[in-house]
């Protein structure tokens, strides 16, 4: 297993960079949504082209560190080394099943691509005080759970292999991510996946030899930490990767639990 790094540790004039542009949090944004069990809360096909009014939910930003709805996709391009970006949506979401397609169209298979979910930004202009939560995949093989709470980063359960995972580039693979209160659940292609919880709370995340060392196996994350947020996709290169990582999101949808 080659060494992985998160976005978190991308230099500071870079994450300042990537943040400050998207900082502010439209006044129009919903402050909660709620609906029977089943309900489609909220779908993106990003389709709107230069239709700003249906791109409208979206953070998009250029640069090296870029987001942009295209060919009817979010695509996300990061072109500098153990970087990253992503783009979140205007709304804040407690209770959820979010589904969505990935596909890395560029660069590396050692990458990472996912889900960025109860995201609490300020808008203050800063990203120091931000909270999230992120599920990567990447594309030769692994998966990752990460903890951001503002702005210092905690590895839920570090990179384990599956062969949930289609690899490749140009592989489409279904992340899911369900939210409950204090419990979180994660799939892959339709198929669950488990997460490394170290026995010590404070303890490092280690999967190894097919085992987690130091600590547990579980299907179900409990973890109080963020109550509410954001949801949004991003991605990263990694330390043993390197720049030019593009991957494209389409058909992103939550529905109520």
């Amino acid at each position: 297993m080659v060494l992985r790094l998160a976005w978190i540790a991308v230099p500071s004039l870079i994450l300042i960079g990537l943040w400050m542009l998207s900082r502010t949090i439209p006044d129009w944004i919903t402050p909660n949504v709620s609906a029977a069990p089943g309900d489609v809360l909220f779908a993106a096909s990003f389709d709107g082209g230069a239709d700003e009014s249906l791109n409208r939910d979206w953070d998009q930003y250029g640069g090296r560190l870029s987001t942009e709805i295209i060919d009817g996709t979010m695509r996300i391009t990061v072109d500098d080394v153990v970087a990253g970006a992503y783009s979140a949506a205007n709304i804040i979401f407690t209770d959820f099943i979010l589904t969505v397609q990935g596909r890395a169209i560029a660069g590396p298979v050692d990458n990472g691509f996912g889900v960025v979910f109860r995201l609490q930004d300020q808008g203050n202009g800063s990203f120091s005080d931000d909270s999230y939560y992120l599920f990567l995949i990447s594309s030769d093989g692994y998966y990752r759970l990460v903890r951001v709470i503002e702005g210092v980063e905690r590895v839920v359960s570090d990179w384990i292999d599956s062969t949930a995972i289609e690899i490749g580039i140009d592989a489409v693979n279904a992340l899911e991510v369900r939210a409950s209160g204090d419990s979180f659940a994660f799939a892959i292609n339709g198929n669950p996946v488990s997460l490394c919880i170290p026995t010590d709370p404070t303890g490092k995340s280690t999967y190894s030899g097919g085992g987690c060392v130091g600590g547990t196996m579980v299907e179900t994350l409990r973890d109080s930490t963020i109550a509410n947020g954001r949801i949004g996709v991003g991605a990263i290169s990694t330390e043993t990767g390197d720049a030019g990582v593009i991957v494209e999101f389409d058909n992103l949808i939550v529905i109520a639990l």
